[in-house]
């Protein structure tokens, strides 16, 4: 691609990683258009996306345009890209990218949809980056969509990205580095924290956390899961178990912190049909890539933490150059993570103190029972219900589970989230239960739009003659 300097160079997610890479391709001469989502308005927090922001919105969002500024003074990335001269598009939803392939062969220049309040389209590009961040680890509890139930990305969004945060006695689930940093910021903006809950006996941040949080006056239950929260119209306390004793005790709080740990948003790439693999230490899909972020489709690149450290921004550039798709390169390692086994051992607790008749779907109403047992929606004819497996695999290739299987059975998953509150519990389960690996459960596709958008407004967007062939392939993603 080097004949074809300047290069259009689209980059989703104004992350860290996604600011300094379009940074470095403005200075190379590229012309270069940065997308992120925030800021957000009620309504597109109102579907918890990216994050988990539940149901006590701030009144100060209605604020449009005191948030704006807010948030982009929050960011110095954006204001340094927009100083270089990066076309910044902020409060716009990236839901969807195209390219000619099997499915679609008549897209012509790959394109990415865009949507905001200034307008819609399909904005053409000659490299694709896509650093879209994390998104909230979200279990399933009683009393989980009560006011005052938040993740932690949402959380720190509300105390440093919008300032807008309103809990003044907050309870932590998990006692990950994802939690202690909410700690810590929380109680500098004077918030106090009543307590954080620990399924295992030991504190997962290590040592050094554990005693950070004790200077803080903060107390820790170990062995602990939580069975509830509590209150009529918002979160007024939370009942905690002794897993190993089963004693139960009332927190007064009126917020709870899902902070068990976060997970990449891969929507986009899977959607796209990036090759994935599963990588256990995060416990997640991901998509595959070298070093440089390059993915199995050309000149798609996926920056993250998780997967490539973000890539240093000069081998990225280099790989823009060169151009093409991953190919047979090495591999970006795995991350040294062991997050996949702390989802797993909250689970494990949360299951084994609230027991099958919570709700896992709150979309579509589903049970953890209902759905571990194949139980058809509750709107057929209950002689529908017979018990099944869905554990599947071909003679010799070991078990198996296909979550777009369940999805279609159960309607876990079809909910207006997308599944982005309930899929990752849900593979979990399933883990659990049958007694079968994470990577052996393939996970439920995506499709676009990958966040919820008003379709006219997609529709505005075709431009005239773009012929669309839908479905003439497996649409599910490519996995390793």
């Amino acid at each position: 691609m080097s004949d074809q300097i300047p290069l259009r160079v689209t980059v989703i997610g104004a992350s860290d990683a996604g600011c300094a890479i379009a940074l470095k391709a403005q200075a190379a001469g590229h012309r270069v258009t940065l997308v992120d989502e925030h800021p957000q308005t009620m309504g597109q927090m109102s579907f918890d996306a990216p994050w988990f922001y539940g149901a006590a919105l701030p009144a100060a969002l209605m604020n449009a345009n005191a948030v704006a500024q807010v948030v982009l003074e929050a960011n110095p990335g954006i204001f340094a890209c927009s100083e270089a001269g990066v076309d910044v598009r902020v409060g716009t939803i990236a839901w969807g990218a195209f390219q000619n392939g099997p499915n679609s062969r008549h897209i012509g220049v790959p394109k990415v949809g865009l949507v905001s309040a200034e307008g819609n389209e399909l904005l053409d590009h000659d490299v694709l980056i896509l650093a879209p961040g994390v998104r909230d680890f979200v279990p399933s509890f009683r009393g989980a969509d009560l006011p005052g139930v938040f993740g932690v990305k949402a959380g720190v969004a509300f105390l440093d990205l919008y300032q807008c945060y309103e809990g003044k006695r907050t309870l932590v689930l998990g006692t990950s580095s994802r939690a202690v940093d909410f700690v810590r910021r929380a109680i500098a903006r004077g918030v106090e924290i009543v307590g954080m809950v620990e399924p295992g006996t030991a504190f997962a941040a290590g040592d050094a956390a554990r005693d950070e949080m004790a200077a803080l006056g903060v107390p820790v239950h170990y062995a602990s899961a939580l069975l509830a929260a509590e209150g009529k119209v918002a979160v007024t306390a939370a009942r905690i178990c002794d897993l190993s004793g089963g004693a139960e005790m009332a927190v007064d709080c009126d917020s709870l912190c899902l902070a068990i740990g976060v997970l990449p948003n891969i929507e986009i790439p899977a959607a796209m049909g990036c090759r994935m693999r599963f990588d256990a230490g995060v416990g997640s899909w991901l998509p595959k890539t070298d070093a440089a972020g390059r993915t199995s489709l050309e000149n798609v690149f996926w920056l993250s933490s998780f997967a490539n450290g973000g890539a240093d921004p000069k081998v990225v550039l280099e790989a823009m150059a060169e151009g093409g798709a991953m190919g047979d390169v090495q591999p970006a390692p795995q991350a040294a993570s062991d997050q996949g086994a702390y989802l797993r051992s909250w689970i494990d607790a949360l299951y084994a103190s609230g027991g099958g008749a919570v709700t896992l779907c709150k979309c579509e109403s589903v049970t953890r029972d209902d759905f571990l047992g194949l139980a058809p929606p509750t709107y057929l004819h209950g002689g529908l219900r017979h018990p099944q497996s869905p554990v599947t695999g071909p003679e010799g290739t070991g078990p198996r589970v296909h979550q777009d299987l369940l999805k279609r059975m159960t309607r876990v998953g079809m909910g207006h989230c997308q599944g982005k509150r309930c899929r990752d519990e849900a593979a979990l389960l399933l883990s659990l239960r049958f007694g079968i690996g994470l990577e052996a459960i393939r996970p439920g596709s995506y499709r676009f739009p990958v966040r919820p958008v008003d379709l006219s407004l997609i529709a505005t967007a075709e431009p005239a003659g773009l012929r669309w062939s839908y479905w003439l392939h497996d649409p599910e993603p490519v996995l390793e």
